[in-house]
């Protein structure tokens, strides 16, 4: 199994210790069920994989008991009778619950969760119970106070993408700049790196995986990860309007033309909770709402924003090849130039996590007024700390950074009025042509060191 060390040692953890049930949630193709099912394996427990399909929750007793070999047609009523069946033999056992949501759809929600809760109370003992769910915004629901199941779970795992440095390890044999364009252009999601093809490059990749008309990642995102998503209508126009980029409120708003003023609100929200979209604000002036931006958290939704809704019937008439040679060849460097600055953040995130940034308070963009040049703008990286902060701009470069350009970078730094870093640094996909003592110099390789594994 690939990454997912933390999630791994969590379920282990849960295995041995005394609480009764965990909760695994996220959103489609994230690995969930594979990370469940190979933690199990690997800790040689005995389990049981249970999938509900959207059906009542008598339908799905009576799969659940013809998946067990017991009789269907005998008088099981709830999950804690059959539960209780299964914990009739000495050994312990896991009773995975996966797609928990399909339950709620057919019945009452409230009923099914006590029904679920008084299974997770009232279980023998050396049964243990992992609820598991691709409806994020369903599944979150269970963790609320005034839910039945508030407080049943522990471990709860909120399985999100990968990020670029776990992502890597599904491409190891391709060079930094290549595994740079891989993650900026898939993201995170195990299901679609797993497709990728390391000899063929970016370019066939992005052709295979997601220009073809029945491909894997196009029809991920057609077909299955706005599953839940269908009945509110706006979603392609909103994020059709984020792209590859960050917008002001203002910004979506304006361009939603005839919408109503609480349109963008209530699709924002609905995408924020189920983490497709994120609030982004500079680490330096977190409350200023003029400064607030919106943003597409999932590069491969980045991807297939800026490139394919809108240009669909182009790309069936002219083809894959054809149209990435026309559309997107001459723009590719810049869409990951902008993927390129937050795989630095995660970095120094990664740094932070191991413990390896002492004193860090925040990692970030930082924002400035430039009254001189009327002008305002956004350091790419930030990193805060209680006497300052540190602050690295980005390249994504074919060739190594010279010190002319650093110097041009580090002088737009030095002049923005009122403001003294602690320290100035460069990070640069390609390296450096030579060291400079007055400046941090972080490269591609610094980035992908095998050292920054967990």
């Amino acid at each position: 199994m690939v990454g997912r060390i933390k999630e791994r040692n969590q379920l282990v953890k849960f295995l041995n210790s005394k609480n009764r049930a965990c909760i695994v949630y996220g959103r489609r193709r994230i690995g969930k069920s594979y990370l469940i099912q190979n933690t199990l394996l690997e800790a040689k427990c005995r389990f049981i994989y249970f999938e509900c399909v959207e059906a009542s929750i008598e339908v799905n007793l009576r799969l659940f008991c013809t998946l067990l070999g017991i009789n269907p047609v005998l008088p099981y009523a709830t999950f804690l009778d059959v539960f209780r069946e299964i914990g009739k033999r000495r050994d312990d056992v896991v009773i995975v619950i996966d797609e928990y949501q399909n339950l709620k759809k057919k019945d009452n929600d409230a009923d099914i969760d006590s029904l679920m809760q008084n299974a997770i109370d009232q279980s023998p003992d050396n049964v243990k119970i992992i609820i598991c769910g691709s409806y994020v915004t369903a599944m979150r629901k269970l963790l609320e106070e005034d839910n039945p199941l508030f407080g049943r779970f522990k471990p709860i795992i909120h399985l999100e993408a990968m990020d670029y440095l776990d992502s890597s390890l599904f491409y190891p044999s391709v060079g930094i700049r290549e595994k740079i364009g891989f993650y900026s252009v898939f993201g995170g999601s195990p299901y679609i790196n797993d497709s990728i093809t390391e000899e063929d490059g970016l370019k066939q990749n992005i052709i295979d995986l997601i220009l073809e008309q029945d491909s894997v990642a196009r029809n991920y995102i057609e077909n299955q990860l706005f599953k839940e998503l269908k009945k509110l209508d706006g979603i392609n126009e909103i994020l059709s309007i984020l792209s590859n980029g960050k917008k002001s409120y203002s910004d979506i708003q304006t361009k939603l033309i005839g919408r109503s003023s609480g349109y963008a609100a209530e699709r924002l929200s609905v995408l924020e909770n189920i983490g497709v979209v994120k609030k982004f604000a500079p680490i330096n002036d977190p409350d200023n709402k003029k400064r607030l931006r919106y943003e597409i958290t999932d590069n491969l939704l980045r991807f297939y924003y800026a490139y394919v809704f809108p240009n669909k019937s182009v790309i069936s008439i002219l083809g894959g090849d054809t149209f990435y040679d026309s559309y997107i060849a001459k723009s590719i460097n810049t869409f990951i130039s902008y993927r390129f600055e937050q795989i630095s953040r995660e970095y120094f995130s990664r740094l932070a996590r191991k413990g390896l940034l002492d004193g860090i308070l925040n990692i970030g963009t930082y924002s400035y007024d430039d009254p001189k040049e009327n002008k305002n703008g956004e350091f790419d990286v930030a990193l805060k700390y209680e006497d300052g902060y540190d602050i690295f701009e980005v390249k994504y470069l074919e060739e190594k950074m010279g010190n002319e350009l650093i110097e041009e970078e580090k002088r737009k730094i030095e002049n923005i009025p009122f403001f003294s870093p602690r320290n100035i640094g460069m990070v640069s996909s390609s390296g450096f042509e030579e060291e400079m003592g007055d400046v941090i110099l972080l490269s591609g390789d610094d980035l992908y060191d095998n050292t920054l594994f967990f």
